[in-house]
């Protein structure tokens, strides 16, 4: 059926040693059983482990795997950025190295994404089996994200997903800093389809999404897909003037009238609102300008440091 075809299997890894032999195995059994011609293309993301060595030591028992060493961890999405870059297939299948994702999902996501002339199947978790914080919070995120944005980003979607090569050549083509693929995908609006699944616990290794990456994704997302909190700034300040006009006739009225209130507890009050509120307004517009500032620099989004 997909004898023709030709996939690249996209898979960002970072500190995997204890899973990259497991999946490979996984992924290898799965492709053999579809009969496609493939393409497995390893990015180490800068792993502390030996997961390059891993990868390496899986090239010599398969000549269709590519692995990518990047100079140092870049993050997520720029390691996927880096096999997107390399693949040139008609198909691109990317997932995480860790098997919390199952690879033998890939024939039905095949099956599905011809049968129905699609250009993207996203593979979505039936429920959220994370810890409650993590749970919460990411319902959270998209739920904000999604009132704020005009791009619908689906709940429980991560980047376990396949594409084809029309959607594959946008992305390419695509030159940002910060980079949101859960978002960018759906932006450019090619026809996309679900299947669902059981995501598993991680069984080894630990994650590598620590609360600060997981800060820096949120508020990437936030940030790339919407400009409300600018115009949140942009209304508060109007209204915070207002309320100051206000309180100044106020005080001019008090003074002439010979009716001066006193006390420092209310001036101190006064005081300190108005500066929370103008802090919290350059601080909206210096996260702007932070990001304005490092896409016009035009700096990789990785740096290769081997290739094999």
């Amino acid at each position: 059926m997909f004898e023709k075809d030709t996939l690249d299997v996209v898979v960002p890894c970072f500190n995997e040693e204890q899973n990259i032999d497991s999946f490979y195995e996984r992924i290898a059994s799965t492709l053999n059983k579809i009969k496609i011609n493939y393409k497995i293309i390893f990015i180490d993301d800068g792993s502390k482990d030996k997961t390059w060595q891993k990868i390496l030591s899986l090239k010599k028992i398969n000549e269709n795997i590519i692995g990518i060493k990047l100079s140092r961890n870049f993050g997520h999405q720029s390691a996927l950025k880096a096999g997107l870059d390399i693949a040139e297939s008609d198909y691109v299948f990317s997932l995480d190295a860790d098997l919390q994702d199952p690879p033998e999902l890939l024939e039905e996501m095949l099956i599905k994404l011809k049968k129905e002339n699609l250009n993207v199947v996203n593979a979505k978790r039936k429920k959220n089996n994370e810890k409650f914080f993590k749970k919460i919070t990411s319902y959270i995120f998209y739920y904000v994200l999604n009132k704020i944005s005009k791009t619908e980003i689906s709940q429980q979607v991560s980047d376990f997903r396949l594409i084809d090569k029309k959607v594959l050549n946008k992305l390419k083509s695509i030159d940002e800093n910060d980079l949101f693929f859960r978002g960018l995908i759906p932006w450019l609006g090619f026809n996309s389809g679900e299947i669902f699944f059981e995501r598993q616990n991680r069984s080894k290794g630990e994650t590598g999404w620590s609360l600060n990456k997981m800060i820096d994704f949120a508020i990437t997302g936030i940030f790339n897909f919407s400009n409300l909190p600018m115009k949140i700034s942009f209304i508060l300040t109007i209204l915070m003037s207002l309320v100051f006009l206000i309180f100044t006739g106020y005080a001019l009225n008090s003074y002439f009238s010979g009716n001066v209130v006193r006390g420092w507890t209310s001036l101190v009050l006064i005081i300190s609102f108005f500066n929370i509120i103008i802090f919290f307004v350059l601080g909206l517009i210096s996260e702007y300008v932070g990001r304005i500032y490092f896409e016009v620099k035009k700096r990789p989004n990785y740096i290769i440091d081997e290739k094999r």
